[in-house]
């Protein structure tokens, strides 16, 4: 770990996608969020943190059915009553988000055609980081994907201490013989070989967690994870 203390400014971005698959589902937990704004500041001074998730809108939806007729899979009837219940779900972990030291930006969903989903932030998330850059020293990156290793090269070309938090673990909590399940949202090689330091989140997993006394403290709260139940099925 690099040389950091409390008059070192740190900014974080969470691509919420990636972090939601690691987290919930990948590691089996769901997370305290103040705990995990300690773990990433690391006796820094915190400037921003940003939490970026996506939003389904009645288009991306259809065009995710249509998807998936067209490769002959089923699709549920939506439930006016179920689509409210995530709607308010959502607004309740985006508040409690908001209320816990975090700025969550909101983007649609974009849906390929072979019914793949995925919510769209990399580019706002990359111009947000490029702009954050003159206002700090270290810059805290959850992610994954290998499409952010130039938003991590040109970091380091202006002076920021790059941090990726992740996991590379290679299965994930609920797997067996039996029924081999690879970790969700394993974060690539090429992406720690670009940043300047690595948190395994596998190893803060217990550090993180969020407990039943906290989950009381932080409410409201919802399962970080209901932008994934659409794909997960």
């Amino acid at each position: 770990m690099g040389l950091v203390n409390s008059a070192t400014r740190t900014a974080i971005f969470i691509d919420g996608w990636n972090f939601a698959r690691v987290t919930y589902e990948g590691l089996g937990i769901r997370v305290d969020f103040r705990r995990l704004l300690s773990l990433l500041c690391s006796g820094t001074t915190l400037v921003r943190a940003r939490y970026y998730i996506g939003e389904w809108s009645e288009e991306s939806y259809a065009l995710y059915a249509a998807a998936r007729r067209a490769r002959g899979l089923t699709v549920e009837h939506a439930d006016p009553a179920e689509a409210e219940r995530r709607r308010r779900d959502q607004q309740g972990f985006i508040r409690m988000l908001n209320r816990n030291g975090y700025q969550v930006v909101r983007r649609g969903m974009r849906v390929h055609v072979d019914g793949t989903v995925k919510a769209e932030i990399g580019i706002d998330l990359a111009v947000d980081a490029m702009w954050m850059a003159d206002h700090c020293d270290r810059m805290v990156l959850v992610m994954g994907d290998a499409e952010y290793v130039p938003l991590v090269h040109a970091l380091a070309l202006k002076g920021v201490r790059v941090v990726v938090a992740g996991s590379q673990s290679n299965w994930a909590y609920n797997h067996s013989v039996e029924h081999p399940r690879p970790f969700p949202g394993r974060a690539s090689d090429e992406l720690l070989d670009a940043a300047d330091e690595f948190i395994e989140l596998r190893e803060a997993a217990r550090e993180i967690e969020l407990h039943d006394e906290a989950r009381r403290s932080m409410r409201p709260a919802a399962t970080p994870s209901d932008e994934l139940e659409e794909i997960s099925n």
